[in-house]
């Protein structure tokens, strides 16, 4: 089959993926005067993360927070401690976001997206609300998000960026040592688009939780708990360019839990469901007992909400472990006042996939006060942050022009996402005016992706994509997230060069084409999880090794960085500047 059309673009800013950090970068590269290209896999106005919307966004709010004594510094520490190990993160990203988010995130009221209310629960001072998430205050503005990423698509356009929407990046052009754009093939037509861009952005949505199906699995509602599309392939790009990937070896299962049959819980019983929702047995009795505020002028409003959220997350903390032991729980609004519960369906309509489930709620006239839901347990990944390794204080990597933002850093959320994607678009529009246009180098990454294309098209009995996403994830399941040694880490390198070996992956379409595609990238990504595992040598946070006394211990602050060179896998060692 050689019937793919060949089309070429040229740009200043190439931006890989059209969430939240690809669009914010778009829209600020475009100000700084790059013409800029975005390639997005799915359609921008509906993809990534936050395609179905966020009712939530974090953010330092200097009005509201100083007020109370909370400066930047405050939740620069506060972002680092909280949650997985701190010493793997990177506070100089951190202090990137806090320092940029406080006006940043506010702009998104421009564009059209309702941040100031007249009435109703939990108002600040200027009518907005805030909520607590990661912090010892309430950071996250709640907010009408339904259409976050329609109202950056819309701003992005209206500054003239080019978004090309059904296309699939495959590979990142390379001109020496330097990126020069990349080559994208067509989700829905047989079109192979080729971008020689002076600079290039990674922001894609950085999720890998198609690696195993018990984060995946499944659910009456849902089938990914994260886009379908999204399979790690940011991270096997960069990669492939030579680019380091940290901390995947935390690719790991943690337990956790959700309501039965809907694994998106929105931060249940808090979170969409503040602060009415509860958890009790099935006695009645009081597991987790429903959010109580702060008044806001409250002379001691600091130390007292800080003093709630460490009581209330102690209860959370109680859940897993009973639902573990077999015992039933329940969620629970009994407590619910008629404005908490408005409050309520407000967050569910605005909050990503909960609208699905407010939808079935309401079909289903469901009376949320006198409904009692079962949680289950279940497995998650754990929330210690992976991603591309960039230089200090910045978000280029290694490797020259390339650019990480968003999801694809040692960071994630919407804020981060947006904040980064902001800073990104503005660097990598500054260093494109200093670089002459690229040349074409495509032809060689041309013919190689026609050549992959027309193979597994040619596969006429080849193993269906889903057959052979299973087959990696049955695998996985069975090894991630548990000790490890080095005699287990041999054997399951072993078997996933033998599982890929035995691969042959066939497509009767361009959809099942894409799919085949990204199910090769998940085998790559896999590839790279073990290289790092048997790389960090000793234990580490969640990441435990039964043999780690044959090794040295490892000090907090070294992450492994994986990448491809000359086709083989790479790993080396990098400092965090943990304090």
């Amino acid at each position: 089959m050689n019937d793919f059309t060949v089309k070429k673009h040229a740009a200043d800013v190439l931006i890989i993926g059209g969430g939240i950090a690809g669009l914010a970068a778009a829209i600020r590269a475009r100000e700084h005067g790059a013409e800029v290209i975005v390639l997005e896999k799915s359609h921008a106005e509906r993809s990534g993360n936050a395609g179905s919307g966020i009712d939530h966004i974090q953010s330092y709010v200097p009005g509201i927070h100083e007020k109370v004594g909370y400066h930047p510094e405050d939740m620069i520490e506060e972002d680092y401690g909280w949650g997985g190990n701190p010493g793997l993160k990177r506070k100089d990203l951190i202090e990137l976001f806090v320092r940029n988010s406080g006006q940043d995130v506010i702009e998104l009221a421009s564009y059209g997206l309702k941040f100031h209310f007249e009435d109703g629960l939990f108002l600040f001072p200027g009518g907005l609300r805030l909520i607590a998430q990661f912090h010892y205050l309430p950071t996250s503005y709640h907010f009408e998000g339904r259409d976050i990423k329609r109202a950056l698509t819309n701003r992005a356009l209206e500054l003239g960026a080019n978004i090309i929407n059904r296309s699939h990046v495959r590979q990142l052009l390379k001109n020496g040592e330097a990126v020069t754009g990349a080559v994208a093939l067509g989700v829905r037509e047989a079109v192979i688009t080729v971008v020689n861009a002076k600079t290039t952005i990674l922001a894609t949505s950085g999720r890998a939780s198609r690696l195993t199906a018990s984060v995946t699995g499944s659910d009456s509602f849902e089938w990914y708990s994260a886009p379908s599309a999204a399979n790690g392939s940011g991270k096997t790009l960069a990669a492939r360019a030579g680019a380091e990937v940290v901390n995947l070896e935390f690719s790991s299962l943690a337990s956790s839990y959700n309501l039965l049959n809907y694994s998106f819980s929105v931060g249940l019983p808090s979170g969409s469901w503040w602060p009415a929702g509860r958890v009790i047995d099935e006695d009645g009795n009081v597991i987790v007992e429903r959010n109580q505020g702060v008044a806001f002028d409250d002379p001691d409003y600091r130390d007292k909400y800080r003093q709630r959220v460490e009581h209330y997350s102690e209860q959370r903390n109680r859940i897993a472990p009973l639902l573990e032991q077999g015992k039933t729980l329940y969620f629970d609004l009994a407590e619910a006042t008629d404005e908490e519960l408005n409050y309520i369906w407000w967050c569910l309509g605005h909050e990503g996939k909960t609208g699905v489930l407010k939808h079935h709620l309401e079909k289903r006239g469901v009376d949320l006060r006198k409904a009692k839901f079962p949680l289950r347990p279940g497995p998650r990944r754990e929330a210690v942050p992976s991603g591309v390794w960039v230089r200090d204080a910045t978000t280029e990597t290694s490797v020259a022009n390339l650019y990480a933002t968003g999801n694809e850093l040692i960071l994630g959320g919407g804020g981060t996402a947006l904040v980064t994607g902001y800073a990104t678009g503005i660097a990598a529009a500054e260093r494109a005016k200093q670089l002459g246009a690229p040349a074409d180098v495509s032809a060689p990454f041309v013919a190689a992706l026609r050549r992959e294309a027309e193979s597994i098209l040619g596969q006429k009995d080849g193993d269906g994509w889903q057959n052979g996403e299973r087959a990696l994830q049955t695998l996985l399941d069975n090894y991630l997230g548990k000790p490890y040694n080095d005699r287990v880490l041999t054997q399951l390198a072993q078997l996933v060069a033998r599982l890929r070996g035995d691969l042959r992956l066939g497509a009767g379409n361009l959809h099942e084409l894409n799919r085949a595609l990204e199910v090769l990238d998940l085998y790559d990504l896999a590839e790279l999880v073990v290289a790092a595992a048997r790389e960090r040598k000793s234990s580490l946070g969640p990441f435990i090794r039964t043999d780690e006394d044959r090794y040295p211990r490892e000090k907090d602050g070294v992450s492994v960085g994986v990448y491809r060179q000359d086709g083989e896998i790479r790993t080396t060692r990098l400092d965090n500047g943990c304090p």
